[in-house]
């Protein structure tokens, strides 16, 4: 199958129905037969305990496909086999129920996240109010005033499913200033103008994880 071929990563996400929490996992594909995929079983992202799921079980599966976009389709638990290794069949509903998120166009998404802004003057921290692989709002500092069509340097700090942190660098300009309005303060949407592709790459997981755990709050 294009994209899609024994060998690829999987990441599973479970809503935990007892808290606003999604449980994540990694695993691999290693067969296909018929309507259902085999997978070896999945290991806790961040407890890396391995996972047993009962037949009905409902996830929604992602991975990275060969045209390096992301895709990602709901899925449920059909079987658990012993082949070479223990196997679980997961429900595939076919390539073209596969829903793809389309890097090239940034999705932006809410997000708070810690934020260093650099210029000439000196650094100072601020926060976002969304992000995406194009750019960020970042609330305005009351005391350190950005303008528009400023340069500055940026550090993001991105706080992923699996627990680890991740810090990312770009060079941004400021394309407007937002005045205050109702409970919103002033805010600056920034355009990235210089950032590393495996920095801008993982703004883009970060906000697909964001999207994820949101879908899965609205279905559940």
């Amino acid at each position: 199958m294009e994209n899609l071929k024994v060998g690829t990563p999987l990441t599973l996400e479970l809503k935990k129905p007892e808290v606003d929490e999604v449980d994540q996992y990694k695993c691999k594909l290693v067969d296909f037969e018929g309507s259902n995929i085999y997978i070896d079983y999945p290991v806790h992202t961040k407890t890396g305990r391995t996972g047993f799921f009962l037949n009905g079980t409902q996830f929604q599966a992602s991975f990275v496909g060969q045209d390096q976009s992301v895709y990602w389709f709901k899925t449920e638990v059909m079987a658990r086999e012993k082949r070479n290794i223990p196997v679980i069949g997961l429900f595939f509903p076919g390539l073209e129920e596969l829903n793809r998120v389309q890097r090239r166009k940034y999705v932006r998404v809410e997000a708070s996240v810690d934020a260093a802004v650099e210029r000439n003057s000196g650094s100072f921290p601020t926060i976002t109010n969304d992000i995406s692989g194009g750019g960020v709002m970042l609330k305005q500092s009351p005391f350190e005033k950005l303008t528009e069509e400023e340069k500055i340097g940026l550090t993001l700090v991105l706080p992923m499913n699996t627990g680890e942190t991740h810090y990312v660098f770009a060079k941004g300009q400021v394309i407007r200033v937002i005045p205050a309005k109702d409970s919103q303060p002033e805010r600056v949407s920034v355009e990235f103008i210089d950032i590393h592709e495996k920095d801008r790459q993982m703004i883009i997981k970060y906000c697909f994880e964001r999207q994820m755990q949101s879908r899965m709050r609205t279905r559940n």
